[in-house]
């Protein structure tokens, strides 16, 4: 059995929390190994995380971000074969499966979820955003991604460990995209995902200046190409 650690970073989602482990108890049951990286919650996160037996959960003090939080995960990880994926259900942890398809004897060496099947630019300035972003990044690397912001990705973590990643804060998906293009350009297969949109009424944390770190972080990547 191809078993994976499962990182899941979260922060302030206690609405979302119960939902999320009972959907993760099929893949615990599994073998695979959920790490969940509490990014500095001040709700009742921790506390719910805490009760809930067979996870590895790794708690940070004071919120650093998300890159932050995803490197003190991998360093906990057992397995060779890593998934990150978000904890706020946008996307639902029964997508995770479809992320399980890692085979490098087979070139499988890498997976991208993404988001949208039909884009609508102007249903918000998020898909709008997303389309800029990943539009720039395939031009700047030849590439043909469809969503270089999506969090849900799979990899070797031998691969990811050849770089130093710097990222704290959401421009960590950019640099992971970056990344496991410059690794495995070729080896990259790109899974649909089913995806339910939060506002930030329900607790979206994207802002506007994270816009322009993941922009800066696009560029700095070029000369790694």
């Amino acid at each position: 059995m191809k078993n994976y650690s499962i990182l899941i970073p979260i922060h302030n989602e206690e609405k979302f929390i119960p939902d999320l482990l009972n959907s993760l108890t099929y893949f615990i049951e599994r073998g695979h190994e959920i790490i969940v990286i509490d990014d500095g919650s001040t709700d009742r996160s921790k506390e719910y995380l805490r009760n809930f037996g067979n996870i590895n959960l790794v708690s940070i003090i004071t919120n650093k971000g998300k890159g932050y939080a995803l490197r003190a995960g991998l360093q906990r990880a057992s397995y060779k074969r890593i998934i990150i994926f978000d904890g706020d259900m946008e996307l639902h942890p029964s997508e995770i499966i479809k992320l399980m398809i890692l085979d490098k004897e087979n070139g499988r060496l890498a997976a991208m979820g993404y988001r949208f099947r039909k884009l609508n630019l102007f249903r918000s300035r998020f898909d709008f955003g997303n389309f800029i972003f990943t539009t720039f990044f395939n031009i700047l690397f030849n590439t043909n991604h469809k969503d270089v912001l999506c969090c849900a990705k799979a990899f070797y973590i031998e691969d990811i460990r050849r770089f130093n990643t710097k990222s704290n804060s959401f421009d960590i998906d950019i640099e992971l995209s970056a990344f496991l293009t410059l690794l495995c350009k070729n080896g990259i297969s790109q899974v649909s995902m089913k995806y339910k949109r939060r506002d930030f009424q329900e607790g979206k944390k994207l802002e506007v200046f994270d816009g322009w770190k993941i922009l800066l972080r696009i560029i700095k990547f070029v000369k790694y190409f």
